[in-house]
């Protein structure tokens, strides 16, 4: 796959056939870096667990800076490491927590009182705890346990890799900090089959669309005819051609009703 795509910045949009705008936002997970966008809903690929765990870091984070990051360094594996190689670039808008785009995107949203979609099913969700469990099974078995003897080498070897090309944002730090991300999260997932992962995104996908339909709709269950709603969607740099692949699979909207309230 061509590394371009997972250091894009700009926000892409993805039209619906049934009408509306998924805007995806590609973000550094860590990473401080504000665009400003023009948006009618907010979608985040995670669940309402993750957001709780969010106003957790931020409030650990307000009482005492630093702590999250240093508890994530002491972790010995590859994530740990790639945050201990982030926080080596010495910027302030680099490591900090909670992951600060998808966050302020949220904390904007509920002080404007606009409506925010959980994309990411919660545990409750057999079908979706079933396919988690396939993804770990996948990471843990003995032939992915022996990939990860040396992991450390092989996310810094390709992130430098992916840091030799020509950076599309001025502020080098942020193209290193993309580097390194990219690299981990596909050492992360080098272990899965694709059609795990695929099915993962198509669910994803199929959810996103049934997010849109609900804002396309309104409060009231009636479809506004006037300007096209659009949907944010920050998504992680490196996963964007994922999300963009399965959404044009066009899977079947999921309706679901979880928001975050």
């Amino acid at each position: 796959m061509d590394s371009d795509p997972l250091l894009t910045w700009g926000a892409v949009d993805w039209k619906d056939p049934e009408g509306g705008i998924l805007r995806l936002l590609p973000y550094c997970p860590l990473v401080n870096h504000a665009d400003d966008v023009e948006w009618d809903g907010l979608a985040l690929l995670v669940s309402s667990e993750d957001i709780a765990l969010w106003d957790d870091q931020h409030r650990e984070e307000k009482d005492s800076p630093g702590i999250v990051r240093d508890a994530m360094i002491a972790n010995l594996g590859p994530s740990g490491r790639v945050v201990k190689e982030m926080a080596m670039l010495d910027d302030s808008d680099v490591v900090c927590f909670p992951d600060p785009v998808p966050y302020n995107l949220l904390c904007k949203s509920r002080n404007e009182g606009s409506r925010i979609w959980c994309i990411e099913p919660n545990l409750d969700d057999s079908r979706w705890v079933d396919m988690t469990l396939l993804i770990a099974d996948s990471r843990t078995r003995t032939r992915s346990l022996l990939r990860a003897i040396g992991a450390n080498r092989r996310v810094m070897k390709a992130a430098k890799n992916i840091a030799m090309e020509a950076p599309s944002i001025d502020r080098i730090s942020f193209h290193i900090a993309a580097s390194l991300q990219a690299a981990w999260w596909r050492n992360e997932m080098e272990s899965v089959p694709k059609t795990i992962s695929d099915d993962l995104h198509e669910r994803l996908a199929a959810r996103l669309r049934g997010a849109l339909s609900q804002l396309r709709a309104g409060l009231d269950g009636q479809v506004d005819d006037g300007d096209e709603k659009v949907m944010l969607v920050p998504v992680p740099q490196v996963r964007l051609p994922e999300v963009l692949e399965a959404l044009g699979s066009l899977p079947e909207s999921e309706d679901f009703t979880m928001e975050e309230e």
